[in-house]
């Protein structure tokens, strides 16, 4: 009927593709900065050193290539380059450094032993920062582990092998390939290496008036991000985002008594209309007399039916599943008046409904009283079935269920000579069918049950139907079971669901979109003017209970997280205070998270949130670079300083006293020359996370829906926190480090 290896086989083109892209875009980036075509290979060949061993990885923990684990493959690509760059970068910047006379200042080896001996401290915490980030992540249990552990097992493989890459083969490979005699030299500079030039000043000029005037820095800092704070209320919520994979199911139920024969005759006219106003389907089977209801395995109703639908690929199409799914709605609810449609989507997002009990948005209400509980379910419903982004509302029990009670005497079967045995088997022979033995043919071997039914059996139960059954007795009397006992006929609820023993009833919704918020923030204002009853409780049900679930382990999880990062910085610098600094600028890439998402049209769901929490780890690699490079050059010149100016101390070593004007001049210095020498391989590094993970954020196709949000959300967060952490870190730094001067003079 459906070939599920159809989109998983599109998903991963849609996956492979994306990573492509990226690491396509990410080799451009270092040619362009560096101009070397032997640097660049180096940078070439790292990329799928690092997907070599993260794959053995993999192999290792038993983790398979499936959607989540190559979307964290893809989205680690921007990511494993940056070790590798910054340790490339610092490398070249010995490497092509000439003297006077036009001869290289330092030979190959210097140049490597130079650049590794400064930067490879720096690599390993931005590495560390990074890997301790997900590893909360991989250790989540229940649903939500299950979906995010492999993408977090996988990202932690991938930056843990980048490390052993930037450090021991992006140094062995620059040997190779690099000649000793340094870089060939231009005629003239590149038009690039010019407007670089220009950014460094630019920038440095810019560090110059942060520093002077800190306070108005901060204020910006903040206001934006209270900003943000405010932005984060027009966003959409959702548990997964809704996928397009390209199967979905409609449903419709008749009114009770409805027969088989009657619900096939109304579906010819609704399968007529599906294949006219739908040229998309590829393939469809409809099961008439079934229900499928909430779960995934149907159950026999006369008058039920349902069908699945398969589409074309989604590159074969124009229209979106879910535009279809709404029109068939409403066409199928004009064309059966008499009976109740409901629409829901298939793949990732039937499995979600199944495991949750219903897909979009939902609500759980309590109450021992069946009828309350039910009257106050319905007013819900109707409340839903009107709202403008409700496809479908559904319950999980409704009193749509006859149920025929034949209430017999003990005294006056036993006066007929009948016992309550022989009157139940009876009755379950003409009502339900029962089997009482398997057949084998000698011959074949064949097996065969047998199955004692009557011709009423499965049949609609009647009054009538209840008089013309008779049973002999003992005695040879023909006796009509209407003469039996007392037989009266009562509605009753489908099925009755419980919660710590109290009675429960579900109300869920298919939604036009994954977006639960504007649904959810009706039915409160709905509920405040319409109070429940005092012995009625709710809570969030349906898929609004898993993003209620999602909720805890997610923040303990970030704030695990930005624990890790904290203490592997501190470990980093031996110093607290520093790494707070790296530490602030975390909250600020929620700004670029939540305007990427709105650039998108995304959702806050969990994939996004995964990406929130990934950037913890990765917009302090930055920070880390450029305060570790200015505690080297601090270090670096105050000794140039101590030897040129200073005296020898008792340990033979220079020493200088400086006033407090000097202090503060060499401090503005080191933070203002070290930061401008750090912007190109923050912007390498930063350029290749984001072309990295661009191909992802904008990627369409089966699937593309599941992982996009989490690039969106680190594209958007990369470009605001970079932005807003090449001022705010160096201007935290100077006004922290300027107070430990005052407070008492270094020597």
């Amino acid at each position: 009927m459906s070939d599920d290896s159809r989109q998983v086989i599109a998903s991963v083109k849609t996956v492979v593709g994306s990573g492509v892209m990226g690491i396509i875009f990410a080799v451009l980036v270092i040619l362009l900065f560096l101009a070397d075509w032997r640097a660049t290979l180096v940078i070439g060949l790292s990329i799928p050193l690092c997907i070599l061993f993260s794959l053995i990885g993999l192999k290792l923990f038993g983790i398979s290539l499936n959607l989540m684990s190559l979307s964290g493959l893809v989205i680690s690509l921007g990511m494993v380059v940056d070790g590798s760059t910054v340790m490339l970068d610092q490398i070249y910047r010995y490497y092509k450094l000439r003297n006077k006379d036009g001869k290289t200042a330092y030979t190959l080896n210097q140049s490597i032993y130079k650049g590794w001996d400064e930067v490879a401290g720096s690599i390993l915490a931005s590495v560390a920062t990074t890997m301790v980030v997900f590893i909360p992540i991989a250790l989540l249990k229940g649903l939500i582990g299950d979906i995010l552990s492999p993408v977090a097992v996988t990202i932690v493989m991938a930056i843990g092998s980048s490390f052993l890459v930037a450090v021991i083969i992006v140094p062995y490979l620059l040997k190779l390939l690099l000649s000793e005699e340094g870089p060939k030299l231009r005629d003239k500079p590149r038009k690039f290496d010019l407007m670089m030039d220009k950014v460094e000043q630019g920038y440095k000029r810019i560090l110059q008036w942060a520093l002077v005037h800190s306070k108005s820095v901060i204020f910006i800092s903040v206001g934006l991000l209270l900003f943000s704070f405010v932005l984060i209320r027009s966003l959409g919520v959702a548990f997964i985002p809704s996928t397009d994979s390209g199967d979905f199911f409609i449903a419709v139920d008749f009114p009770k008594g409805t027969k088989i024969e009657q619900t096939e005759e109304k579906m010819k006219t609704a399968m007529d209309l599906l294949y006219k106003y739908v040229p998309e389907i590829d393939n469809l089977i409809l099961y008439t007399g079934k229900s499928q209801g909430r779960g995934i395995i149907a159950s026999d109703t006369p008058g039920s039916a349902y069908a699945h639908v398969i589409l074309v690929p989604v590159s074969e199409r124009k229209r979106d599943i879910h535009d279809i799914m709404l029109q068939m709605q409403e066409i199928w609810a004009a064309v059966l008046p008499d009976s109740y449609v409901y629409v829901k989507n298939g793949g990732f997002d039937n499995l979600v409904g199944y495991v949750s009990g219903g897909g979009g948005f939902g609500i759980t209400l309590i109450s021992e009283n069946m009828e309350v509980l039910y009257k106050t379910a319905n007013g819900i419903k109707e409340l839903l079935n009107n709202d403008p982004d409700v496809i479908a509302a559904d319950m999980d029990t409704n009193f749509d269920t006859s149920t025929m009670v034949i209430d017999m005497s003990q005294e006056y079967l036993s006066s007929l000579g009948l016992t309550s045995y022989e009157t139940g088997i009876t009755s379950a022979i003409l009502f339900r069918g029962i089997d009482v033995g398997r057949y084998k043919e000698g011959s074949s071997g064949s097996r065969y049950n047998i199955r004692l039914f009557s011709d009423i059996t499965d049949q609609e139960v009647t009054m009538d139907s209840i008089a013309n059954v008779h049973i002999v007795t003992d005695r040879g009397q023909d006796v009509s079971f209407a003469n039996l006992s007392d037989v009266y006929i009562e509605n009753s609820v489908s099925q009755i669901n419980h919660s710590d023993r109290a009675k429960t009833i579900t109300v869920s919704a298919t939604l036009v979109s994954e977006n639960t918020s504007g649904v959810a923030s009706r039915v409160r204002d709905y509920l405040s003017k319409n109070p429940l009853p005092n012995e009625v409780k709710s809570k969030a049900g349906g898929i609004m209970s898993l993003i209620g679930d999602m909720a805890t382990p997610m923040i303990t999880a970030m704030l695990i997280a930005i624990f890790l990062v904290y203490t592997v910085m501190v470990i980093q610098f031996e110093r607290f205070r520093q790494p707070f600094i790296i530490l602030l600028t975390i909250p600020f890439c929620l700004i670029g998270v939540i305007l990427g998402l709105m650039l998108f049209g995304s959702t806050l769901n969990l994939i996004s949130l995964l990406g929130l929490i990934s950037l913890s780890g990765v917009v302090v690699n930055n920070g880390i670079i450029l305060v570790d490079y200015v505690n080297y050059i601090r270090v670096e010149r105050r000794q140039k300083l101590a030897e040129k100016n200073g005296k020898v101390n008792r340990d033979g070593e220079f020493e200088i006293e400086l006033t407090d004007d000097q202090e503060t001049e060499l401090l503005k210095e080191c933070v203002t020359d070290g930061s401008a020498s750090r912007i190109k391989p923050i912007l390498i590094t930063t350029l290749t996370t984001l072309l990295g993970d661009i191909p992802m954020a904008l990627s369409k196709g089966e699937g593309a829906e599941i992982y996009a949000p989490m690039g969106q959300a680190i594209v958007g967060g990369m470009i605001t926190s970079t932005l807003i952490t090449l001022i705010l870190i160096p201007t935290l730094y100077y006004m922290t480090e300027k107070k430990k001067y005052k407070k008492k003079p270094l020597k």
